[in-house]
Parts: structure tokens; sequence; C-alpha cells
């Protein structure tokens, strides 16, 4: 049965290979026990045996030349199993031994007594004595005692002997370690302290049930301190929520799941004691401690937050009408995208002498700065202003044009600000001002995005200054232009009266009262053009019929000329339709219907309900005026239906809008 199928063999063949005992000779200690084996046993032959597969090795040897024998003469197997000790008094006749090579040829041995030498409990081999002569009477008791004591120092030897070949595989292999790590540790130490992000090593502070509630780091490089502006000391000595008031509550829990799982977090984290937003990456190095880096975004993110307010700033302004709106949003988008104490804009004196800042905004409970200002209260800085130069102060205690002044502005909650002065028509007429509570560094790009949020706000200001003017001006002419309608009425009455039949004069009056309702219309959207929905109702709301008359389609922009030529229109329809059609009946209705396709709008008259139609003989001003169509392209027809005229007309929408 080979040693794999003999599970006591296959144990003893790895305690072998654990001990590294295959071919171990030479070993002057063991040497030393066997002569002294032999010497109290009084036996030529004194042997130290490893059992291995196939063959009986010779760790030490006195008495013979041989390194060792095959299994089949190995006298040794079969004191492996012996409880203590295997005495066999004569070789010849015992039936294990008796045709043993050794026994029958060779030396012809005939005594043999062997202790089985176990190493972790596994019988590897023996020590034992052999003789040429058989010995009845075995070993005395003296003589199997020392041969146990003598087989417990074997084993102690080959103890030591695996313990000091392990020791030295393990300093073999730290020294490997420390040469590479040496070098790894040369890399590693150099890139932790010239690394450009921040990079710190922490633990986790965790309650009685094992959940992390805190951290605290233990190491960091250069650039973590200089991120956080902090020194070794003050960072060993805090937590990481003391040190970060501002860090979410979920942090805890993020960095539980991590020592536990080990994905990486990722963060992105604003600090406002710093004034600094930074992106994060946490790293598991164990089930206690995690690695941070950290990159200062701050840049980064205050570029892309001046450029969306920018963006914004030009939207609202586009629909901001009111002087004091556009001042307060652009203060309020200012203040919040820098991070500041408080924003306003202000209208500067010809005489350079005061600022009158508009509705303003300001961070938490700081005091506002809205209203009138006398600029020698923020210091002396006149000549600057007139230039157009930026007024920059980092400090009002320690800035030598505003240190006489510095009281005054830390009793405004000023302890740094920015003037950046706009100039238009050659001269300085406003100003946008941010200011902070505490001294401030003021970074160029600031400085830039003031001076284009400036400028914007003073071309908003003077769109809503001319959006005024121009509503005044108009009002005037609409005001104007009504009165002369009225006096061109007045005139026309008084010279036509008795010249001509009433029915044409009061025809021609009612089309200025039409003209005037449509300038109406336009007025309101001031001189812009209108609406299709608001020109129908004013135009047909005079003939008093609201209730029968309705409307159906989409909100369509019309031109003023458009706007003109439809409520002419609007006003023959509704008078013929009073008159001789469907509202001269009570039951008659008119139906008002557009639609857009493909760009081109199909407005309907429909009449139903009304008198019997028929077709005129003869055609007046207002058949001609339909005919022309909404926008005199002629695209208009009418039919005289029994039931009621309808009146179709076509225009492509942009000619509609048109002026």
């Amino acid at each position: 049965m080979g040693a794999n199928d003999d599970p006591a063999a296959a144990e003893r063949l790895a305690a072998i290979r654990d001990y590294r005992l295959i071919q171990l000779t030479g070993d002057a200690a063991q040497d030393d026990l066997v002569r002294l084996a032999a010497q109290i046993c009084a036996a030529p032959v004194a042997l130290v045996t490893i059992i291995d597969a196939g063959w009986q090795w010779f760790s030490a040897r006195v008495g013979t030349d041989a390194p060792g024998t095959s299994l089949d003469d190995a006298i040794c197997i079969h004191a492996l199993d012996a409880d203590d000790m295997l005495v066999i008094p004569d070789l010849s006749i015992d039936a294990r031994t008796r045709d043993s090579g050794i026994v029958t040829a060779g030396p012809k041995v005939r005594f043999y007594a062997g202790v089985p030498l176990r190493l972790n409990g596994v019988a590897t081999g023996t020590l034992c004595v052999l003789d040429v002569v058989p010995r009845p009477e075995g070993l005395t008791d003296i003589q199997r005692e020392m041969m146990r004591s003598l087989a417990r120092q074997v084993v102690a030897m080959l103890e030591m002997r695996r313990l000091l070949a392990e020791r030295d595989v393990t300093l073999a292999r730290i020294a490997d370690a420390e040469t590479a790590l040496s070098g790894n540790e040369q890399r590693w130490q150099g890139l932790f302290q010239n690394l450009g992000d921040g990079f710190a090593l922490g633990k986790a502070l965790r309650d009685d049930d094992g959940r992390v509630v805190d951290w605290q780091f233990f190491d960091a490089n250069p650039a973590w301190y200089a991120l956080w502006g902090i020194d070794r000391a003050t960072m060993l000595s805090r937590t990481g929520r003391m040190l970060d008031a501002a860090a979410p509550g979920s942090w805890a829990d993020d960095l539980h799941g991590l020592l536990r799982d080990g994905t990486p977090v990722g963060f992105v984290h604003h600090i406002p004691t710093l004034r600094r937003w930074f992106r994060g990456h946490c790293f598991r190095i164990d089930s206690e401690r995690f690695g941070a880096i950290l990159q200062d975004i701050t840049n980064e993110r205050g570029a892309e937050g001046r450029q969306s307010v920018l963006i914004e700033l030009g939207d609202v302004l586009r629909d901001c009408h009111d002087a004091a709106a556009v001042a307060q949003v652009a203060s309020a988008l200012v203040g919040e995208a820098m991070s500041v104490g408080g924003a306003g804009f202000g209208r500067i004196d010809a005489m350079m002498t005061q600022i009158d800042i508009g509705p303003d905004w300001t961070a938490g409970d700081s005091p506002l700065l809205g209203g009138q200002h006398d600029l020698a209260a923020f210091g002396t800085l006149q000549d600057m202003i007139e230039r157009g130069e930026a007024v920059v102060v980092r400090d009002v205690r320690t800035d030598s044009r505003t240190l006489h002044r510095a009281d005054g502005l830390l009793a405004m909650s000023v302890a740094a600000f920015v003037i950046v002065p706009v100039r238009r028509d050659g001269r300085i007429v406003s100003a946008f001002v941010v200011h902070d509570p505490a001294p401030r560094h003021w970074r160029a790009e600031e400085i830039v995005f003031l001076r284009k949020v400036a400028d914007r706000v003073e071309v908003g200001m003077a769109q809503v200054e001319s959006e005024v003017h121009r509503n005044l001006l108009i009002q005037e002419l609409a005001h104007r232009l009504k009165n002369t309608l009225s006096m061109v009425q007045a005139i026309a009455s008084q010279t036509l009266r008795g010249t001509i039949a009433r029915e044409p004069l009061d025809a021609f009056e009612r089309r200025l009262q039409a003209l005037g309702v449509a300038h109406d219309v336009l007025v309101e959207r001031n001189w812009v053009g209108a609406d299709m929905h608001a020109t129908v109702r004013q135009v047909l709301a005079v003939f008093g019929c609201d209730d029968r008359i309705a409307l159906s389609g989409p909100d369509v922009a019309l031109g003023a000329r458009a706007a003109l030529s439809l409520a002419l229109m609007l006003h023959e329809l509704g008078t013929n339709a009073v008159k001789y059609g469907a509202l001269s009946a009570g039951a008659g209705r008119v139906s008002i219907e557009w639609i857009v396709e493909d760009g081109v709008l199909c407005f309907i008259w429909r009449e139903r309900g009304g008198p019997p139609v028929r077709t005129p003989t003869r055609r007046g001003f207002g058949s001609k005026l339909l005919r022309l169509g909404l926008t005199g392209n002629g695209d208009s027809e009418t039919c005289f239906e029994p039931d009621g005229v309808v009146v179709t007309m076509r225009a492509a929408v942009s000619e509609l809008t048109g002026g």
C-alpha cells in the first residue's frame, strides 16, 4: 500500500516536509546524542532515522557509514506505532524482522531498541541502537530511561531546527520586503509629500454598538494642511466633525458602509468657514482605517456659478420692466454666487459725491445698504471711481484708503468690499457694490465677473429707462391720435352736414371709431403689435352682442398694420350683421374661427339664424375693403349663402406679424 493509500504514511510525509527533514545529515548535535546513546546502551551502532517514502534516512549515525536503508530492510518502521519504545532481543527469530536484509546478510544485526520521534504528534523516525549479538535481557531500566530522554532531546532539536529555519525564511522575507518597501516608501513618501491634492489617513470612531459616529485623521500631507488652514497638532486634537461643522450627518453612515464593504465613496462638499468647495474620494485601508484625497475645486465651482449667473441675469433682464426689480434680482444672484455679506447696485450723482443704492441683497442678518450714502463714507475713493477703476478693499482696518473710515464701515458689517463703477456716455453713472463682514481676499476672476455684471445691469437699467420713456411717448401719441380722430370726426360732421345723406356720414364716423379701438389695442402692446383674440373682442364689443358672437382659434400675434386692417374689416362685418344680417335678428349668431396650417392663417366669419340672404346688386366701400384681405393680398372670398354670409380670408402668418 502506497503513501497515497495509507493515511498514517501521508501524515508522516507531510510532517517530514514541514520540518524540512529530508536528507538531513551532518548535524553535530545529533551526532553527539547518538554517540551518547551507543555508550549508554553499550551498543556498536546508534542512529537517528527518518522514514521517508521508500527509504529510511540516517540523519545522525555512529558505528556505520551507510546513509540509510530501503524500507524493506528498515527495522525502525515497526517502532513508529509503539507507544513508548520497541525492543526486539533477537531479530533473527522475530517474525517482523527475520527476513530483513540487514539480519540475513550484511552486518547480520541481531538486537534492536528504538524510541519513536514524534513531531507535533506524528512519528517521523526513531532514535535507535543496534547490536550484532542477541540480547535476551534487552535494556536495563536506566538504559530505557536514558534512551527516552535522548529521544526527547532529538525531538527538541528538530523542533528548534524548524523554528530556526522558519525564522531565517521570515527574516529573509522581511529583508526582501524592507528592501522593496524602502524603495516604495521613498517613492510613496515623495508622492505623499509633493502631491498637489490633499491626502490624509483616518480612522473610524464607533459607538458601543460598533456604528461609526465620527472619524479622526492621524496623518496628512502638506497640501492637506494648506487646504484646511490648520497644522498637524490641531488636526490630531480634533475629530472630523469638530474640524468641519458643515459635514453632512450621512457621512458617518457612508464611512460605515465603506469600511464594511470596501466600496469607494466620492463627494462634493462646501465648507462655509473656509469659503471653499472640495471634491473628495475615500477608500478603505482595512476595517478601521481609510484614506481620503481632497481636491480644491473652488475656482472651478466659482467659474461655473459665475457663468450661470451671467446667463440667468441675461434672461432676467430681458423680462424685467422695473429698475428696482433689475437691481434687486442682480444683487441676489451676485450675492449668492460669491457668498458675500451683501450686494447692491447704485446710481452715482453727477458730482461723484453720492451713491443711491437700490433694493440690495444681504446674507443672514447683515444690515441692508440700500439708500443714499456719501461715497466718502467708504473712504478716499473718488479719484479711482472717476477713472472707472474697480475699488478693491480686502480689510478696511489696514487699507490706507479706508483706515480713517473703518469704524463706521465695521458698524455696517463692512470689513471688505469692492466697488465697480460703470461709465455711460463718457461719465460714471452707477456702480455695483459687494461687501463682506470679515476681511476677504478678492480674486481677480471675481473682479472680472463683477465688471461683467455691472455692465449688464447698466444696460438693463438703460433698457428699462428707455422702455419707460417710450411708453410715456406712446401714451402721449395715442392720446393725441385719439384727439385727432375726434377732431376729424367733428370736422367731417360739421362740414358734410346737410350736403350728404346721414347714413354715409354715420358709416364714416363708425370707421373712425374702429380705427380708434384698434389703436387702443396697439397702445396696450406698446405699438409693437396686438393679439388676435384681443383685437376681435374689443372691436366687436361696440355692437353689444358679445353673447351671440363665438370666437375660436389659437393665439396669433398681429403686427400694427395687420391689426388696423383686421379692425376695419371686423367693423364692416359687424355693422352689416347688426343692420342686415344675423345680429339683426334675435336668434341670429356669428361664429368667428381661425386656424393656422403650414404657416398660413385662415380666418372665417360665418353668420347663421338671420334674415334670408340676398346677393347685393352693388358693392360699396365695405365690400372693396373685404376684398383686399388681411394684408392687402386680395386672398378673400365672400359667399352669400341662404343661411348667412360667410367670409373667408387667408394670409401668411409671417406677413401678419410685420409692422
